[in-house]
Order: C-alpha cells, then sequence, then structure tokens
C-alpha cells in the first residue's frame, strides 16, 4: 500500500507531521478530516514527488528536503532486517516491524515507502532503488541477487557487517582527526586575539615615545594593522573561496584536476588510495560472494570510488578483465593496489576463494590507512605545537625588545 507524508493543521492553527498509508490522495485526505486536520500538503513517499493541496492561500508552501541516513543506523536495520528474515517472517512484515521501531524520521519514511511497493508486488531491491540516498547502488545490488538466489538473509548479513565495519572506519578517522583540528582552530584563534586585542595596546606606548622601534617589532606590527583593517575581508574572501571551490567540484573536469594535486600531495596521497582500495576491495567481495558476474561485481565496486584518476584506472583494468586478463594482473596494473593486496587477490583467484582473499585484502587496506594517519597526526602535532611555539616566541621578542632598549637608554 502506498505511503504518504501530510502536512495539516487543525483547528486552532496548530501544524501536524507524519506518515500514513492510503489507495490514494483522497483516502489520505479522509483519514485527515476524521482527525479534525485540514491537509495543507500530501507527499507520495515512494517517489519522492511532491503533490501540492493549496487549501489555503494564506499557509506558504513547505519543501521537504532529502536526508541521508547514518550508516551506523543502515547497519542496525540490516542486521534486524537479516535476523526477522532467518526467523521466517515475510519481507513486509519485517519491514513493517523495524519501521516500528526506528526513531529517525526519514528512515521510517523510506521503510514504509518500500514496504508499500513490497506490497504492490514489486520486489525488494526495486522498491529500495527508489531511495538512493539510503540504499546505494551496492545495497541493492546485492539484494537483488540475494532475492533471486532465496539468500536474502545471508546477504544482508554481509551488507550489515560491511556497513558496520565501515562506520568503524569513519569514527576512527573522525577520532584521529578531532584533537589536532581543535589544538589548530584554538591555537590560531588565541593568535589572532593576541595579533588584534593585546599587542595594540602594549606596541602603542612604544609608539608614542618616538623611539627607534627594532625591526621585529616594526613588522609585528605591520601585521596587526594589516589584521585590524582588512581581516574581515580577508574572512569574507575565505568563506567566498570555499563556496566557489565546493561549488566547482560539482564539475568532473576541476574535481579530477583537485584530485590530481591530492595525489602528489606526500601522506595524503597514500592515505585516500588506501581508504578506496579497501572500499573497492570489500564492495567487489560482497558482490562476488552474492553472486554477481565479476565484471558486473567490479563495475559496481568502482561506482563507489571518488577517486577520479583511480576510478579511470580501474575502470581501464575492467576492460582488461573482460578481455581475459586475470584480475590481479589488471589491477596491478593501475599502480592503486599494493603489492599484498594484489598477492591475496592472485591467490584467490588461483584457489577459488577469490571472496575471502578480498575481504582479508579490504580488512590490510583498512589497517594501513589507520596506521599512516596515526603516524601522520603523530607527526604533526609536535609540528604544530613548535609553530605555534615559534609564532609566540616571535610576538614575545617583538614586544621585550623594545622594552630592553628602553632600559637601556634610562641607564
Amino acid at each position: 500500500m502506498p505511503v504518504f507524508n501530510y502536512i495539516a493543521v487543525n483547528e486552532k492553527g496548530k501544524t501536524h507531521k507524519g506518515i500514513l498509508e492510503g489507495d490514494s490522495i483522497s483516502k489520505i485526505r479522509i483519514l485527515l478530516n476524521e482527525r479534525g486536520l485540514m491537509p495543507i500538503e500530501i507527499t507520495l513517499v515512494r517517489h519522492e514527488k511532491k503533490i501540492e493541496h493549496q487549501e489555503s492561500s494564506n499557509v506558504k508552501s513547505l519543501f521537504t528536503r532529502k536526508q541521508r541516513v547514518p550508516v551506523s543506523h543502515v547497519a542496525v536495520i540490516t542486521y534486524q532486517f537479516s535476523t526477522l528474515l532467518t526467523a521466517g517472517m515475510p519481507v513486509e512484515a519485517a519491514l513493517a516491524s523495524i519501521a516500528s521501531e526506528v526513531d529517525n524520521a526519514t528512515l521510517k519514511r523510506v521503510l514504509l515507502g518500500v514496504r508499500g511497493k513490497v506490497m504492490e508486488g514489486h520486489t525488494l531491491a526495486s522498491g529500495m532503488n527508489d531511495f538512493p540516498y539510503v540504499f546505494p547502488k551496492l545495497y541493492t545490488a546485492s539484494v537483488a541477487v540475494g532475492e533471486k538466489t532465496g539468500q536474502l538473509d545471508k546477504v544482508l548479513t554481509r551488507l550489515a557487517d560491511y556497513y558496520e565495519k565501515q562506520r568503524a572506519v569513519q569514527e576512527k578517522i573522525l577520532a584521529a582527526l578531532i584533537y589536532p583540528s581543535l589544538l589548530t582552530i584554538v591555537a590560531g584563534a588565541i593568535i589572532v586575539f593576541l595579533l588584534t586585542y593585546v599587542i595594540p595596546q602594549v606596541t602603542s606606548v612604544f609608539t608614542q615615545t618616538g623611539a627607534q622601534l627594532p625591526g621585529v617589532t616594526i613588522f609585528l606590527l605591520f601585521i596587526t594593522d594589516l589584521l585590524r583593517s582588512y581581516g574581515l575581508y580577508a574572512l569574507l574572501a575565505l568563506i567566498l573561496f570555499v563556496v566557489l571551490f565546493r561549488y566547482s567540484l560539482k564539475y568532473t573536469r576541476f574535481r579530477y584536476r583537485v584530485h590530481l594535486i591530492l595525489l602528489k600531495i606526500p601522506v595524503i596521497n597514500s592515505t585516500i588510495v588506501s581508504i578506496n582500495a579497501a572500499r573497492f576491495s570489500r564492495t567487489f567481495g560482497i558482490l562476488f560472494a552474492a553472486g554477481v558476474p565479476v565484471l558486473d561485481a567490479m563495475t559496481s565496486a568502482n561506482s563507489i570510488i571518488g577517486l577520479l584518476p583511480m576510478h579511470d584506472a580501474i575502470a581501464s583494468a575492467i576492460v582488461k578483465v573482460g578481455e581475459g586478463t586475470s584480475i590481479h594482473q589488471s589491477l596491478q596494473q593501475t599502480g592503486y593496489f599494493s603489492s599484498l593486496s594484489n598477492q591475496l587477490i592472485a591467490s584467490g583467484e588461483a584457489s577459488g576463494e577469490l571472496e575471502l582473499m578480498l575481504e582479508k585484502a579490504a580488512a590490510f587496506q583498512e589497517q594501513n590507512t589507520a596506521n599512516k594517519l596515526s603516524t601522520a597526526l603523530a607527526l604533526f602535532e609536535p609540528v604544530l605545537i613548535l609553530t605555534m611555539g615559534g609564532i609566540v616566541l616571535f610576538i614575545v621578542l617583538a614586544v621585550l625588545l623594545p622594552i630592553f632598549e628602553m632600559n637601556q637608554l634610562i641607564h
């Protein structure tokens, strides 16, 4: 049965939002009228299209926006879905049960939308395809194969493990970046405060005396004047640059050039390559284990690679595999996979355990990424502290040197 979002008002003018199941929009309108509500907007969840009913000219149109669902939520509902199917519960009943316990409004709406399409006779994968911002291509492709082979519960278990590991990697990266980010922001804010507020008050005493100031102090005064006069403009220019940069990233050619620059920066290049290689290996392994043909599985896995030069290189490798070249040789020629990963994949091809070896290759790449991040941050923190210490030392010297010279003149 189709699922609809509604926005309505009661007799006192209070707005109500929610989700209802019904055969049609008119049925939803009747249900709302029975509850004493006047419908303002009714949206068919399944297609995410707005069908507006402007009952009053004084009410403004409200626009819904698609919201991404956290990976952790997707992992949880996938585990629940797998468990319920293993217990013998029908798909539509399992979806309804999970939706009833979900707190995330977007996810609840999506699950009910998928359930509505399943109840209409469509496949589960087809229902999920309507919500690509929640169920990506990897998810729907795996579900489709699971439905065809009758192993949907096992496929969902693999997907849940995949998303749980993805969440763990994301949390590890974020946790590693929190401390240096906070340290950089706080230290930068303190230095800006010193330069724009404290230092001008202290150095104003020196300028009033008319004495010859040291070059260090003159340079510091120049910086403080620059910040006080043009600091706001510099901040606005920085914000404008960030906005324009993010907008330009929508264009493939610009994004490709940015990625080429990132690949030339030490540490960063190997880190992003390892992250994307792990994603490819794990996704390829899941799809291959689900029964997806090799070329299709590689193509789907390559679709989630965000690094464009790497994406193009893997696409060329897929063509070579289609022409008869082995998987490990084709991937090795891209230059983006480590020697150990290539050896594991070669072993998997030879032994018939490609799925297992792809899993091990992904685990190795993820561990390699974590180690590189730890090493980079271990080096970054003392460098940052020394840099900030050097800036503070420069400020202190610029303030103290005129004082020393004034004392010498007095004596």
